[in-house]
């Protein structure tokens, strides 16, 4: 038995070893001949199927966007002529068209620019975040964690579509219309067919066609570049996870900013730190995701947080917070996100932003700017820091015109930094002092929010007119402003001038150089005098017996500005080739489209919070643990402080204003005293992180990163809570301007 069972395996092993041969050698002449072909093959075509697949995308990307700008520029024209000839047709009817929905039809278009913008900058890879992880990690756990990051991007993106397209198809069911806005002859023609390519069958009791022209505007048309555009920004940011496109496509224009400073070369060796962040952040990232089941408030403040800080758009971290709040902790879907994002583009006041931005991109790229800019170097004359003042006394100006900070910021500083940076001036002074002196806009009157707080803090039995506002916020908004003009002075006290700056020195040559500035920046000089005098009514010519005057709106200025700037720079300074024009409008419809995102969503989030009552219990907080006056001043500084930075200044005053006002005058704090220090405290939250938008507007606006911006602002930050401080404590700051009887009338 045992010789039987040695031969079976002897056998065996011999058949084992003679197939193992027989295999080897199939193998090798397999691989010699018909299988190394094969491999080869098979590697070749997997490897032009990627080429090929990627070659695609590229170009589908390529056309999508290159309809998106076509969209923008049209719309961005058309915007502005509807705007500009609402103006004309009130002022000058016999110029102008008759078309009484022009504002709706403006609001319409400018959800579209907005979020074909916001789609056009993940394209860009332009949409605004903290990059502190390119600063810290090596590339490649940089890499990582973008990559990672752009996954959640991109399903944040696609819940939000899905919400979008719910909304839409809720529209299309009801036949809901866009109020005020009634369909022009000619659209239904063009409108009905497209609505019968779109999937699924009317609801039941709706028939087709759903545009008439006897009805108003449908909404679903402005509704339907929400779904549109998610889904293109879910997609764009899908590629960039799973094929790893970082960097953009195309470079856009060139532009007078100057190119951000150059970092030192990375290593690529892995450090503990590259595993903290590209490691366990997103591990963190992951298991919150699923401890948010749960629905703890916390949870989500902390995953937004972690998102910022491994460099995820803002966009993302904000939606994320808002998203998961509605749907854990609310109790509602997506749906009810994407309506209130929807709801937030309804206030006209909007179209101000993508106006000034286009101008100030138009001033930027043609002559004006260069031109105001020797102008004011020219009444400075020899004077040090005389470009830095120029800047903030453009800014207390211009704060006039917009009565919005950001707004401010934009114009200006897209003008002015670039004069700064050529002069040698300190790209942090730059950057600091335009961010922060932006912020005149909603101190120095007339000011959009001293108007609000007037109308929602007012009563019968407590009347406060906006005109004590506007007295009580002079002398508050000019302390700010010289306090900014003597540190600006301090800080550029080292700037050599240029030998060509304010002549010789003498007034002889100081003359001489103001007068060659003043002819050849004329036609600059008349925008800010044409916009200035349109808001405050100045420019007439009634006393001298002839009825003309020039009057218009803060949105009529912008498109007042971007008019005036068109014509100057394209028929007088012929600097701005009309070949450019549509890469300014598209480049300006990007911008807008990085702040549209993030602004829709932050009121959509400021609902939830409004909601949850989470206000209100942080007053009711507040009242109960404070005794006397001088602790009330303490602790409501800096409860707005905090408030200041996670919510815009207009919801802030809506929602809080009305609950801290009262208590204010309890502890005998004049109306006008604490409604100052309301604005200005809300002003600087626009300052500080996590979500200042002064801090991401000026990293668009300047083409700096946020923290760059963030280091800059800091000594003017410092400075703007020693104003603070000042306006706090020293009631008459804002009471001196007032009548004698609402001057001594504290407690009304």
């Amino acid at each position: 038995m045992h010789r039987l069972l040695v031969r079976f395996f002897d056998a065996l092993d011999r058949a084992l070893s003679g197939l193992g041969q027989a295999v080897r050698a199939a193998w090798r002449a397999a691989w010699a001949g018909w299988l190394s072909t094969l491999v080869m093959g098979l590697i070749l075509l997997f490897t032009g199927l990627a080429i090929v697949v990627d070659e695609l995308i590229e170009r589908v990307d390529r056309v999508i966007a290159w309809v998106e700008r076509l969209v923008i520029t049209l719309a961005l024209l058309v915007m502005v002529a509807l705007t500009f000839n609402d103006y004309l047709f009130r002022e000058f009817p016999r110029i102008a068209v008759e078309l009484a929905d022009g504002p709706k039809l403006s609001l319409v278009l400018m959800v579209w620019v907005g979020f074909l913008g916001a789609s056009l900058a993940t394209r860009r890879k332009s949409h605004l975040a903290v990059d502190a992880t390119d600063r810290i990690l090596a590339p490649g756990a940089a890499r990582f964690v973008k990559r990672f990051t752009a996954a959640i991007a991109a399903g944040l993106s696609w819940m939000l579509a899905k919400g979008s397209w719910t909304l839409v198809r809720e529209s299309l069911e009801y036949e809901d219309t866009v109020e005020g806005l009634s369909v022009w002859p000619g659209v239904d023609k063009a409108l009905n067919p497209l609505i019968e390519l779109l999937p699924g069958q009317p609801a039941p009791g709706v028939d087709w066609p759903l545009v008439d022209p006897s009805q108003n505007f449908p909404l679903w048309i402005a509704q339907a570049v929400l779904p549109l555009s998610f889904v293109l920004i879910s997609a764009r940011f899908a590629v960039i996870a799973i094929l790893g496109k970082l960097d953009p496509p195309e470079k856009p224009e060139a532009e007078n900013l100057p190119a951000p400073l150059p970092e030192p070369p990375k290593h690529g060796t892995r450090t503990p730190r590259d595993v903290i962040v590209a490691g366990i952040f997103p591990g963190l990232l992951a298991g919150l995701g699923a401890a948010l089941y749960f629905g703890h408030g916390a949870l989500i403040f902390l995953a937004s947080t972690l998102m910022v800080l491994v460099g995820a758009p803002l966009f993302v971290a904000v939606g994320t917070a808002a998203v998961a709040s509605a749907n854990l902790i609310g109790g509602y879907d997506t749906v009810a996100i994407v309506t209130d994002m929807f709801e937030a583009t309804k206030k006209h006041e909007l179209l101000a932003i993508p106006f000034f931005v286009l101008a100030g991109n138009l001033m930027t790229q043609g002559t004006i700017a260069e031109r105001l800019v020797g102008v004011a170097r020219a009444v400075m004359g020899r004077t040090p820091g005389g470009l830095g003042l120029a800047s903030v006394l453009a800014c207390t100006i211009f704060a006039a015109i917009s009565g919005s900070s950001p707004v401010t910021v934009i114009a200006i500083g897209s003008i002015m930094f670039p004069m700064l940076v050529k002069e040698r001036y300190p790209q942090s002074y730059g950057l600091g002092v335009l961010t922060t002196a932006g912020g005149l806009g909603i101190i120095i009157p007339p000011s959009v929010p001293m108007i609000v707080y007037a109308i929602v803090v007012s009563s019968p039995q407590r009347p406060l007119p906006p005109s004590e506002l506007f007295l009580g916020g002079v002398l508050p908004g000019l302390f700010i402003a010289s306090m900014l003009m003597i540190y600006t002075v301090y800080r550029t006290r080292h700037v050599v001038l240029p030998p060509d700056v304010g002549g010789d020195g003498t007034w002889g040559g100081w003359l001489r150089n103001l007068g060659a500035a003043l002819r050849r920046g004329f036609l600059s000089i008349l925008l800010p005098v044409l916009i200035l005098g349109g808001i405050y009514g100045f420019l007439t010519l009634e006393p001298l017996g002839i009825d003309l005057a020039v009057q218009f709106t803060v949105t009529e200025a912008a498109a007042v500005a971007v008019v005036y700037a068109l014509v100057v720079e394209l028929v007088f300074h012929r600097e701005l080739k009309l070949r450019k024009l549509p890469d300014v409008l598209a480049e300006s419809g990007v911008m807008m489209g990085s702040l549209f995102l993030i602004l829709v969503l932050a009121i959509s989030f400021n609902r939830f919070i409004t909601l949850q009552e989470i206000p209100q219990q942080a007053a009711d907080w507040l009242v109960g643990h404070i005794d006397s006056k001088l602790g009330f001043l303490i602790l409501v500084n800096l409860f707005l402080l905090a408030l200041g930075c996670v919510m815009d200044i207009l919801s802030a005053i809506l929602i809080v204003a009305p609950l801290l006002a009262p208590i204010a005058e309890r502890f005998g704090l004049h109306p006008v005293h604490f409604a100052i220090m309301f604005i200005v405290n809300l002003e600087i939250g626009y300052l500080t992180p996590p979500v200042g938008i002064n801090l991401f507007v000026a990293s668009t606006v300047f083409k700096r990163s946020v923290v760059e911006v963030i280091k800059a602002v800091i000594p003017f930050l410092l400075l703007m809570l020693f104003c603070l401080a000042v306006i706090s404590l020293f009631e008459p700051l804002s009471t001196a301007l007032l009548p004698a009887d609402a001057a001594s009338n504290a407690g009304r």
